[in-house]
């Protein structure tokens, strides 16, 4: 059975040169994201795949806030360009099947967000080449709702930060603890290795 690859995260940056950003409102929409597909090579052992998206929205910064520009000075939105990108290892267990659903579980796990203004020098076979992880999650247990074997479906979740630290972006202080202090909830549709989504801001 080919599994749809699994998003379960996102993140939510915003900030100020004071670092003093308020937190996001409850519900409030605070990331948008796609992915493309992932090398088998970057794939951990023992684990069923690799979730690694781009950002495609994040707080209210602009698209040469989150993608390298072009020879004409425009946004590329690829993930070849993008400055911030999630990562995390998953794995997944079809739980049962009936005529019209597959359900399969995303247990527990780790994430991260990485940042860097050189997206030129990523190695997607070589993690160490990604950039630098300014925030950490734990992403909660999720359920995968299929009607066609798990190659398409939705998925919802909650991801909880666990740490977070400062660096620049264009001259500028940021930390993601100062806009979702208590994490985000994410909704996503799959079709096969590819996957598009939202995450919304949590409260306590």
């Amino acid at each position: 059975m080919k599994l749809a690859t699994i998003v379960t995260l996102g993140i939510l940056l915003v900030g100020s040169s004071t670092s003093n950003a308020q937190p996001a409102g409850m519900s409030q929409v605070v990331l948008a994201y796609s992915n493309e597909s992932v090398p088998p090579s970057a794939t951990l052992p023992g684990f069923d795949g690799l979730c690694l998206i781009y950002y495609t929205l994040i707080g209210d910064l602009d698209l040469k806030s989150l993608f390298a520009l072009d020879a004409d000075g425009q946004p590329v939105v690829d993930r070849a360009h993008a400055y911030f990108i999630w990562v995390s290892d998953y794995n997944a267990q079809v739980l049962t099947e009936n005529e019209e659903f597959t359900f399969i579980l995303i247990p527990e796990g780790t994430g991260a967000i990485y940042y860097t203004d050189r997206p030129d020098l990523r190695d997607w076979t070589n993690r160490s080449t990604w950039g630098d992880p300014v925030a950490k999650f734990v992403r909660k247990a999720g359920m995968f709702q299929s009607r066609d074997g798990g190659n398409s479906g939705t998925l919802a979740n909650t991801a909880q930060m666990v740490s977070s630290k400062h660096f620049n972006l264009h001259g500028k202080t940021f930390n993601f603890k100062d806009l979702i202090p208590h994490g985000m909830t994410c909704f996503e549709t799959a079709v096969g290795d590819y996957e598009a989504g939202i995450c919304v801001a949590i409260g306590k």
